[in-house]
This record gives structure tokens, sequence and C-alpha cells, in this order.
């Protein structure tokens, strides 16, 4: 399984494309966006809220993009021939899903790191003062965006049918999830839906760490993490489900 994560990360890694589409494209979206959104405000402190809310937004929205993308190469993989070669070797199955899962929670916490990072830089974004939140907040939204991706690699039939699923579904939980638009503006009743969006739970935690200055213990902040867990843990549950069910029964 090791060697499985060191062959996906040489490969990413590797490739150009996929490095400015993870890595170089979410900062522009941020860049564009804090410079538009970041100074409407008419205090500094309207406008730390509208930094918070393009970089957390952009962060998460970005990062379902990206973790698509990851999953799209295990079909890649089936369509070649690769995966039907690791099938019929010594390995255990479910380690190929693991192997993609971890490989996609690494490059998750680099793609958060990195535009937070970016954010603190350029913005003046203060995580310095936060950091044991946000690095707890980055693992449990990467872990639950992560799985997104491999959930639909899991089940879906083709690379074009996972790059139409994911796009339609990446936009309609961003836009009820709180990247678009911020939550609290949104009527009442959407503010309730939202909660069924990974979005919503990965963007409140980074509002309870910059914007509410919640502490890492406090449980209102504890509870968006548990829950960002347990939707990685039902996605993953479910993909390797449906990984038995339609991708190893190629062999």
């Amino acid at each position: 399984m090791i060697k499985l994560v060191q062959k996906d990360l040489k490969l990413f890694f590797g490739n150009k494309r996929d490095m400015l589409l993870t890595f170089a494209l979410p900062i522009v979206f941020i860049t564009l966006f804090s410079f538009v959104f970041g100074k409407m405000g008419n205090t500094d402190e309207d406008n730390l809220i509208g930094i918070i809310h393009v970089v957390a937004g952009t962060s998460v929205m970005m990062l379902l993009f990206s973790v698509s993308g990851i999953g799209e190469s295990l079909l890649e993989e089936k369509q070649e021939g690769m995966l039907k070669k690791l099938l019929c070797s010594p390995m255990h199955p479910n380690n190929i899903l693991f192997g993609k899962i971890i490989f996609a929670i690494i490059i998750s916490i680099a793609q958060l790191s990195i535009m937070f990072v970016y954010s603190w830089l350029v913005f003046g974004l203060g995580i310095l003062h936060h950091i044991p939140s946000l690095v707890l907040m980055i693992l449990v939204t990467a872990y639950a965006c992560s799985s997104f991706g491999i959930l639909l690699a899991s089940f879906a039939k083709s690379r074009k049918q996972v790059q139409a699923l994911s796009t339609a579904i990446i936009m309609v939980m961003s836009g009820i999830g709180g990247s678009m638009i911020p939550i609290f503006i949104m009527p009442e009743i959407m503010q309730k839906i939202a909660v069924v969006s990974v979005n919503y739970w990965g963007i409140q935690g980074f509002y309870d760490i910059f914007w509410r200055l919640l502490p890492i213990t406090d449980l209102t902040f504890l509870s968006r993490v548990l829950v960002l867990i347990g939707i990685g843990t039902a996605l993953n549950f479910i993909a390797f489900l449906m990984f038995k069910k339609n991708i190893l029964k190629i062999v």
C-alpha cells in the first residue's frame, strides 16, 4: 500500500498540469475574490470577515474539485488495465482503495496548508495565533473532502461520468454550503438545508477559528470536527462497499 501511495505521489508531483490545477489555481481564485470581497466592508472587521469567508469558502470548494480529479485516476487505472494487474497481485484489494484514500488526504492537506499560508503572507490572516485549531481543522476537512472524491470513483463507470457528477454536486454543495454566499446572509430555510453539505461544516470550522475566535477545546468547534470525521468515515465506508461491487468484478 505504501508503494502505491509513493507511486501516486511521484506521478502527481511529476505532472505540471496537476500541480498547477491543485496549488496555483486555488491561489488565483483566492487572490481575485479577496481583492473584491475583502474590501467591501465599511470597517476593518467587516473586511476581515470578507477575507475569512473567501479563504474558507474557496479553499473547501477548490479542494472538492481537486479530490474529484484524484478519484478519476482510479478509473483511469481501470481503463488502462493497471487496476486489473494490481487485483491479480498478492495485495489485498482493499489496500488499493486505502492507498488512494491516503494519497488523496496527503494532497488535500498540502493544498489547504498552502492556501492558508498564502493567505497569511498576502492578506495577513492570523494563522500563527491559531496553529493547533487550524491544523486540526485542516486534517478533518481534508479527510472529509478526500472521501468525496474516492466515493465518486467507486461507483462511476468512466472519467466523463465522474467529471459530470462532480461538477454538478460540487456546485450545488458550494452554493448551499456557504462557499459562494456567506451562510449568515442566507434565508433561514437555506441555513437549515446547508448542514447537508460538507462545505458548511468545513467553513463553519474555519469561521470558529478566525472570526468567532473559539479555542480548540470549545464544544461548538469540536462538534464541527466530529461531524467532518463522521462524514469522511461514512463516505469511505460506502466507497469500500461500492468498490467491491463495481470495480473488483473486473477480475
